[in-house]
């Protein structure tokens, strides 16, 4: 599980950025049977116009290793008081050459601890329901189920996790 570092990225990452989540995403896209007709909004699709603007609201880091770019994981920048002090996790992918190694838990915990640093009394993040492999890996982790919506059609479990 030796990793070079965990950094945040910056605009200069962005083509690797893209590397990862095409990678990661495009393995869950071909799972559900998506592709870039039928769910032009899944991040597998996504271009670098539409990531470098999530760039502007969301604080990506990268986990390198062998000094290649090996997943990241994305927090929202502006934890919000009048909400309950709640931050947001997503974007958390492993590149499929990297995964097994415990990275995606590594990301988690460097991302939540990123959001109790910025004041966040409380982590969520969202989940398509039928992947439950992830709702169990997130469980695994201490986030429990709070609800259930429709994104498109699919049902989305929304999970959250308390930070204090």
């Amino acid at each position: 599980m030796p990793i070079d570092a965990i950094r945040q990225a910056t605009a200069d990452d962005l083509d690797d950025l893209l590397v990862v989540l095409r990678a990661a995403f495009g393995s869950q896209a071909r799972e559900l049977g998506l592709d870039a007709e039928s769910a032009p909004w899944h991040v597998a699709f996504r271009g670098a116009e539409r990531t470098a603007h999530e760039m502007s609201y969301l604080t990506f880091f990268m986990i390198i290793a062998d000094g290649r770019p090996a997943g990241c994981i994305a927090i929202q920048n502006d934890v919000e008081p009048e909400y309950g002090g709640d931050g947001y996790i997503g974007r958390v992918a492993v590149h499929p050459d990297y995964r097994g190694r415990g990275y995606a838990r590594l990301l988690m915990e460097f991302a939540e601890t990123a959001l109790r640093d910025r004041g966040a009394k409380r982590v969520r993040l969202l989940v398509l329901s039928v992947l439950d492999y992830l709702v169990r890996f997130y469980a695994s982790q201490g986030y429990v189920t709070v609800g259930h919506h429709a994104f498109r059609d699919h049902d989305v479990t929304e999970m959250d996790k308390p930070l204090i």
